[in-house]
This record gives structure tokens, sequence and C-alpha cells, in this order.
């Protein structure tokens, strides 16, 4: 890490000392891109705390005044498709009215309500989707291809018109594909399906390419025309250290097919879930370079689910469950500088017109999904603000 960062840490942590400082500096005010973060709201518990507590739209949450240092929100869970369908398959002609839209309201009225905006998560994922939509009439009783694009046009279709252009951007798939096999992910029911109708090679992306053109069709049907739609992924910002092909590599197949297929794709969004030393500023910013065009076609990146978790694969930390409170201390100091770096290059992208955007996925430590992922009941502390919802380190070196 840069040695000015860590004297300028060192600096703070010596400033507030023995206080507590209060989070008086607004995050996204301090930055010329805008800054997010994904609101635990109804459906999202990951700390099992009391659902006052988890629940950040609840004004009696201690998460709900950091909401203030962002000006973006998308939602943790109450957007992805298991949270607003029906439990069981609606009839043809009454998908709308079978949605469930309550806890997604709540946090789109709270946005137009404090003049924040918003980003969809997600339209099409082959997770946290109900089981019936994949359900059918083809082999091994899954759905034929036909029923599968029938539910995912009727999906997009219902969700434009519940919001029209309310959300200015949106995931239309998500984890298309796979970690280690070098195609599309393989426990996918879109790619069975798509292999059950004989479709081979790049032509298993084809509902990907579906996906999207429904989505520009019905975003602009419903006053969204200003919307745009992007292809979100983890694991796709960099190569992994020995690997002689790479997730990246198989995703920058994906991304040309769908420009080749003329899909109506506005850009790509990194996950981003780092950790700490794992994965370095200098790496994510030649990822960001790398896809921020695709065969002549201008993509912008958004950096859509950022933590950076302090267990470190590098240093064998793969499945250690905690760390002694030395070495705690020494990463929180150390986490800061990371994230100082990683936004100073986002910052370097966004002058360069490469990056627009830059969302956290979560605020407050005890309340991140890392602690039960990769390891279950592990205590990690990878977001801005710790369980007590103070500001860490993290936060003073990104507003300071």
């Amino acid at each position: 890490m840069k040695k000015t960062s860590v004297v300028c840490i060192v600096l703070l942590a010596g400033l507030f000392h023995g206080c507590a400082p209060k989070d008086n500096i607004i995050l996204h005010e301090k930055w010329p891109f805008p800054v997010g973060v994904a609101v635990p709201g109804a459906r999202t518990n990951n700390g099992n705390l009391s659902v006052k507590t988890a629940d950040a739209l609840n004004t009696g949450s201690p998460q709900h005044k950091l909401l203030k240092h962002f000006n973006v929100l998308a939602a943790e869970n109450e957007m992805k498709p298991y949270a607003i369908m029906p439990a069981s398959i609606p009839s043809e002609n009454n998908w709308s009215s079978s949605y469930n839209w309550i806890d997604a309201d709540r946090l789109v009225s709270y946005a137009q309500k404090n003049s924040k905006l918003l980003r969809g998560h997600v339209l099409i994922w082959h997770d946290q989707t109900p089981a019936w939509f994949f359900q059918g009439n083809g082999t091994l009783g899954r759905a034929t291809i036909e029923e599968l694009y029938l539910r995912m046009e009727n999906h997009i279709k219902t969700v434009f018109e519940k919001y029209g252009g309310t959300i200015a951007w949106w995931d239309v798939c998500n984890e298309v594909v796979d970690h280690t096999s070098g195609g599309p992910r393989q426990d996918s029911n879109y790619t069975r399906i798509m292999q059950d109708a004989g479709k081979l090679g790049s032509d298993r992306y084809e509902y990907v390419v579906k996906a999207f053109e429904w989505a520009r069709k019905y975003a602009d049907l419903n006053g969204g025309q200003n919307v745009k739609l992007f292809l979100t992924d983890y694991g796709i910002e960099r190569r992994f250290p020995g690997e002689a092909r790479s997730k990246i590599d198989e995703f920058e197949v994906l991304v040309k097919y769908l420009v080749d297929n003329n899909a109506p794709i506005d850009g790509i969004g990194f996950q981003g879930h780092f950790r700490l030393y794992d994965h370095t500023p200098e790496e994510i910013g030649r990822g960001i370079d790398r896809f921020s065009e695709v065969n002549g076609k201008k993509m912008m990146i958004q950096i859509c689910e950022l933590d950076i978790s302090v267990y470190s694969n590098t240093k064998n930390e793969a499945n250690n469950t905690d760390m002694s409170d030395d070495i705690l201390k020494e990463r929180l100091t150390d986490l800061a500088a990371f994230y100082r770096e990683y936004f100073d290059m986002f910052e370097q992208k966004y002058r360069e017109g490469k990056l627009d955007l830059v969302l956290i996925w979560g605020i407050a430590d005890g309340h991140s999904w890392l602690n039960n992922h990769p390891v279950t009941d592990r205590t990690d502390h990878p977001l801005l603000f710790d369980r007590k919802y103070q500001p860490k380190e993290a936060y003073w070196v990104l507003v300071k």
C-alpha cells in the first residue's frame, strides 16, 4: 500500500483516538461520482439481529441515520425475483396483480422523498428465483425454452410496468458465467434449459440477449427511455493468480456475443467483493480499462456490490473464523488504506469516462452478508461503519 495513505490513516487514528467522532461529513458529497449503498430491508437480516435493527428503512434502526451518506440506493434483497414474484405460477393474464411490491415500494418511496437515485437488482438471476419459474414440460420436468422465454418476458414487462423510469439503472442479468468451467454457469437452470433446447457454444447465452431486448423494450414503453441496462458478475475484474484462462476471459466472450447480437447493453457491473491484500486497485483498474470498450461499443462500468473482507486468501485465511485483536487492529488500518486507494482509482476512471457509480454492499459490519459467507458465523469487518454503527477509519479516509 502507499506510504502516504498509511501516514494519513495514522494521523486520523490519533486525531480521533479516545472518542467516538460523529459521522457529520457526508460521504457522497466528497466524491465526483455517485456513491451508493445496498439497503437491508424487511427481507434482509444477515446479522441475525432484531428485525427493527436489521431493516434500515425502519426509523428506529441505527442504520437508518447512516443512509444520509449515500445518494444512490439499491435493495439488498427486496427487488430480487423471489422477493416480488408470486409463490406459484400466475396465469398468463394475471402476472402483475400477483406480485408483491410492498418491500420494494418502501425503498422507492424513501428514495423519492429524500432525493436519492435508485439502482435495480436484479431482473434475471439463476439464484433467489422461485422454483416454478424453471419448471414445465421439458427435459426432467424443466421448462421448455418457449415456457422460459414467456416467463422471462412477462416478468421483465411486469417490473417495468410497475417502475418505468423510476429506477435509473438495472442489473438485467447477474452471474451468468461459470467460475471454473470456461463457459455458462453450470448450476444455472437457464444454462440447462438452453442446452435442453440444443443451444451450443456461445448460443447458450441467447437468453441473455433476449433479456436485454425485453428490458429495453418495456423500459421504453413505460417512460424509461433513460434507464441504463447492465450485465453484472463477480470475479470478472481481474485474472486469477496461476490460471492460464480465467473467468474474465469467458466473461469477455459473453460480452462480445451480446455486442455482436446487438443486445441493448449499456454497461457492466463489477460486483467488487474483494479481500484485503488479494485484490489490488491496479488490477481492478486494468479490468475497468479492458471492458470500457468491447468490439467497438463503449461500456460504462459500475462497481455495484463493493465490500472488502479483512480475511485474506493470500495469507491462507480462506477458512479462518477469527483473528486476534492486534491483527484485527492492523487489518482495519490497512482496510482504510485500501478503500482510499480504490476510491482514488475510481475517481481516475470516472474522469476518463469509464466509470460512473460506486455502490457499497451494506451499511454496517454487523449486517454484512460476509458474516455468513463464505464461512458461516465468521465475524467480518468489510464496511465503513462498525457493529456499533460508528464510523471506522475507512470512512474517515474517504471524507478527509
